[in-house]
């Protein structure tokens, strides 16, 4: 019995190894790639950025590699007849099965720590190298071609003299034509304020012309431009649903608190109007305003209640493949592994994935209870089973 596990355990690793760091590498390479051409990064900047992909692109492989490796070794094991030698020994065959449900429990975990730390650490740490590699990335490419353009900022300049830029034009696109900014300069430099999440221009004689404004001039300024302005990139890493785990609980019950006394005092205020018998202000425009800030918040509550589920429901999606995978892979008795994946992954495609984004759907708008999210997994876990089951008399 030791020898069997030990011997089902050391194929599973090997082969999960090899197949976990060629899709960890790949994901994050694709990453890194999409990063650079669309935040047009400097090499250094990419390099940087690695540490904080690694969390996600390991949350994503971990789960298809674990799969990956059960077709293989229990396809492998079907096909030599080593399923009938372990049952004419008297053995049941779910003794196979066991040490890759134990591994796929453990690594259940494993992806439900790096889900968290992906979501409440990686993504942090990707927007903060991303904004702050900002500067960097203007000067290189001023230095290079003479003019840099993305979001909503253009500088064109004769020449960059270490940190100074030569006779730069700024232009900074608003909503409208009156907020539009533009400024010429014998010189200027940028640097970034992370904290604040902003660029210092450091302008040195100036003429600034705010939309259609007359122009000013200026021996010395500093213009503050929003960092959100030069990059693709959203800040989704401050929203409450993105904290650890650990904190999800606090970040409820405040988030509770806070709804509970709005709505205390939109009701004090609808009683008050309405005992003063103030129907304009019954009718004021401004309740559409209050009632949709107030129901917003209501769909933030349900996303805070949702965000635990889903993290442990895509953690232990590990256990629910290879509860399919490895009892299909020993029923088909192929050693073409590539065809038990396909098979093994065809279910988790069309059915997994749609009952996961439904009970997400579903849970982050309220419509159902945020538990729902498990469906794809219990699904999952009921099928396992019963392929297990099968396994066993047959």
């Amino acid at each position: 019995m030791t020898l069997i596990t030990r011997y089902v355990l050391s194929e599973l690793f090997k082969t999960f190894s090899i197949a976990l760091s060629s899709m960890t590498f790949f994901i994050v390479m694709v990453f890194l790639v999409q990063e650079a051409w669309r935040e047009k990064l400097t090499l250094e900047t990419i390099l940087q950025l690695i540490p904080y992909t690694l969390p996600t692109a390991l949350s994503f492989s971990i789960p298809a590699t674990i799969l990956f490796a059960a077709c293989v070794v229990y396809g492998r094991i079907s096909s030599a007849n080593e399923v009938v030698a372990v049952k004419s020994a008297g053995i049941s065959p779910l003794v196979l099965i066991v040490p890759g449900l134990v591994i796929a429990f453990l690594l259940s975990l494993a992806t439900v720590y790096l889900n968290d730390v992906a979501v409440s650490w990686g993504r942090k740490g990707v927007y903060r190298v991303i904004l702050n590699s900002s500067a960097e990335t203007i000067y290189t490419m001023l230095k290079a071609q003479g003019q840099f353009s993305k979001g909503r900022i253009y500088i064109d300049v004769d020449r960059v003299d270490g940190q100074q830029l030569i006779n730069p034009f700024i232009v900074r696109s608003g909503a409208s034509d009156s907020d539009s900014l533009q400024i010429r300069a014998r010189s200027a430099e940028i640097i970034v304020d992370a904290e604040a999440e902003q660029l210092i221009v450091s302008l040195h004689h100036a003429h600034i012309t705010v939309g259609n404004q007359a122009s000013v001039w200026f021996d010395n300024r500093d213009i503050p431009i929003p960092l959100g302005d030069v990059s693709r990139r959203a800040d989704v890493s401050s929203q409450p649903w993105n904290l650890p785990l650990r904190d999800m609980k606090n970040q409820f019950a405040q988030h509770h608190s806070e709804l509970v006394s709005d709505r205390r005092h939109l009701a004090a205020r609808l009683a008050s109007q309405h005992l003063a018998g103030d129907f304009y202000g019954m009718t004021h425009p401004q309740w559409g305003a209050e009632l949709y800030r107030v129901r917003e918040k209501y769909y933030d509550g349900y996303r805070l209640a949702t965000e635990p589920y889903r993290r442990w429901a895509n953690g232990f999606s590990c256990l629910a493949f290879v509860l399919i995978g490895a009892p299909m892979s020993i029923l088909m008795r192929r050693f073409d592994f590539w065809t038990n994946f396909a098979l093994c992954f065809a279910p988790i495609l069309f059915l997994y994935y749609p009952l996961l984004m439904y009970g997400v759907g579903q849970a982050k708008g309220g419509h159902l209870p945020g538990f729902s999210v498990w469906l794809g997994n219990i699904v999952f876990f009921a099928i396992g089973l019963y392929l297990c089951r099968q396994i066993e008399r047959e």
